[in-house]
């Protein structure tokens, strides 16, 4: 029992400091509450490494995904008839929103994460909660920004799922 009291201890320390970081990352895009894709992005921070050697598998970098996700931003604006011109100095200079004063808030994406992450003690998961844990949470949501980010850079969800399952057994 005080195994398992020491480690829900750590989990909550690793699951403040993905909040943080990816509150962070969603700042500096100008994005008040983090999305899943934020908290994909935070994992490859952690000190584990899981996350990131996911991310090597597939044969992509942390600065690739971002940049897929920030061109799927920009497909979207363009789709709902903004200039690229328009975009483009939307983007240039802009500094990272502050950070909140107020209680935590992520996006309805961003929640699902964290509440996946909960989960995953009820199904059994044992272990230090890791970055590869974040990765297969936002790999079940199927749709969204994530999907579309690896999609964009070839990689189908059998791929990725293929990539993350092998790291679990690993750090396992």
């Amino acid at each position: 029992m005080f195994g398992r009291l020491k480690q829900n201890f750590k989990d909550m320390g690793t699951i403040k400091t993905l909040c943080e970081a990816a509150e962070r990352i969603a700042n500096g895009e100008q994005q008040k509450a983090p999305g899943a894709e934020h908290f994909v992005l935070a994992a490859l921070e952690l000190p584990d490494g899981s996350a990131a050697r996911v991310f090597e598998k597939l044969g992509i970098s942390g600065e690739a995904f971002a940049a897929a996700l920030r061109e799927l931003h920009r497909a979207a604006l363009r789709q709902a008839g903004v200039s690229d011109a328009l975009i483009a100095s939307s983007e240039r200079d802009v500094p990272p929103l502050p950070r909140p004063n107020e209680l935590y808030n992520a996006a309805p994406s961003g929640e699902a994460v964290l509440k996946g992450l909960a989960a995953l003690r009820k199904r059994g998961v044992t272990g230090p909660l890791i970055g590869v844990h974040v990765i297969e949470v936002v790999l079940a949501m199927q749709h969204g920004a994530t999907a579309r980010a690896f999609a964009s850079l070839g990689r189908d969800p059998a791929t990725v799922m293929a990539a993350t399952q092998s790291e679990m057994v690993l750090a396992a």
